[in-house]
């Protein structure tokens, strides 16, 4: 399989990530309809853990051994990459499985809502299977091949249709509990089928067990992905403690128990999905753009790429911000069948912007090797984000919520570039 150019791995990711995501949509509409608010707001409860979880096997690897790979001077050298992460994840999904089984029930209990155990419960064999094709997917975007990657996304997402489908019939017959794990079904099954396929695609790799240059290499990826881990822990778990305050301080402000998880559900569960549409096109810039930056020899040639980089993302966000705004009343009337969704999908548009860009300036900083002041601009933005949603939610409601996020996106957003620019 033939490395493609910059252009071609971003026009690959793109628009298979915009079959993807089309699917992805078609999909959480569905799940909506036929959870209604409060079952998804158990959900996305249920989720916020489970986001959690992955983020050791899943969040700075990939990125360490898409570096490494694209390094390397050999096929060996990439091939050992490939090898140290892949027993590096397979141990952590080994170690944190049947933890994370083992603790769900005090989870559950500590996210304040016992309905969300057999979400938790299904979603546990995710982080295995996402921890390998993770690290799959970073070996091969290293490689500059983005293909297969995307059919292992693409298969995962028809497998989760297929699941969701075969299960609808049995929604009307079960308790809130057990429609909310239906999404965590659907992506323990789908997630083992993406990694199906990329197994198939890779070729075997021989086994460089005893080998000396195994520790290092180790050691080389524990080194690049601690801080991108640390990074995704800070934005997991403001999404877990939010997930906890914000339905806490709702309550504070006048709501019930069952009103607070329904506002939960149609901020996390319904707009946000519709703020991250513009983040197919920063998803492939970042996914591709963060080993381009790694082989740039001058830095000339790293700000011509990043500013090329930079500028694509803000476009693809105000297009979608612009356009959510405008059809903010259709697509809560035609696709949510909830009117009142319209203005606080209008209220939460600016994060269709902060979004993309700081999901291509994380990537261009990974490429980088810029992950601690990456990692220091997100612990601000957490800390921003949870102090604002703790003040602001009582006296506006959800609206509050949503504007802290903004706030906390927009900090994390601004330390990040004046880090990338102030860089020697």
């Amino acid at each position: 399989m033939r490395k493609e150019s910059l252009k071609r791995q971003a026009m690959i990711t793109a628009c298979c990530g915009a079959v993807v995501r089309a699917m992805g949509f078609g999909l959480r509409l569905w799940i909506s309809r036929l959870l209604g608010a409060e079952g998804l707001g158990v959900s996305e409860l249920a989720s916020s853990v489970h986001m959690l979880a992955l983020a050791p096997a899943s969040a700075g690897l990939p990125s360490a051994v898409s570096r490494l790979t694209a390094k390397a001077e050999g096929e060996e050298e990439r091939q050992l990459a490939l090898y140290a992460g892949r027993q590096i994840a397979l141990r952590l999904g080994l170690c944190v499985t049947p933890l994370f089984l083992l603790l769900s029930p005090l989870l559950a209990r500590a996210l304040g809502d016992e309905r969300t155990l057999p979400a938790l419960v299904f979603f546990a064999p995710c982080v295995l299977t996402v921890g390998l094709s993770s690290v799959y997917d970073g070996f091969f975007f290293g490689q500059g091949k983005a293909l297969p990657p995307a059919l292992s996304e693409g298969a995962e997402q028809i497998v989760r249709l297929c699941v969701v489908g075969a299960l609808a019939f049995l929604i009307p017959r079960v308790t809130v509990a057990y429609r909310a794990a239906l999404p965590a079904v659907a992506s323990t099954l789908g997630e083992a089928a993406g990694l199906a396929v990329i197994l198939a695609i890779a070729r075997r790799i021989p086994s460089f067990r005893g080998d000396a240059r195994l520790g290092a290499t180790r050691r080389s990826l524990f080194s690049l992905s601690f801080p991108l881990l640390l990074n995704r822990l800070c934005h997991t778990g403001l999404r877990s403690l939010c997930g906890i305050i914000i339905p806490l301080r709702l309550m504070a402000g006048g709501l019930n128990r069952a009103e607070a998880v329904s506002r939960l559900g149609m901020l996390n569960g319904m707009v946000m999905p519709l703020m991250f549409l513009p983040c197919l096109i920063s998803g492939a810039l970042a996914t591709v753009g963060g080993p381009a930056m790694a082989r740039c020899k001058t830095k000339r040639a790293e700000n011509r790429l990043a500013f090329r980089l930079l500028l694509a993302a803000l476009g693809a966000g105000l297009l979608c911000a612009c356009a959510l705004y405008a059809l903010a009343p259709a697509v809560s009337n035609l696709f949510y069948r909830l009117p009142e969704l319209s203005p606080l999908l209008r209220s939460a548009a600016p994060l269709a912007v902060l979004m993309p860009v700081q999901q291509t300036v994380g990537g261009v900083m990974t490429g980088l090797g810029l992950q601690k002041r990456s990692l220091a601009a997100g612990l601000l933005g957490a800390a921003a984000t949870l102090l604002c949603a703790w003040q602001w939610t009582p006296g506006h409601g959800i609206y509050g919520a949503a504007f802290a996020t903004m706030a906390g996106h927009g900090l994390t957003l601004f330390c990040e570039l004046i880090s990338l620019f102030l860089r020697k």
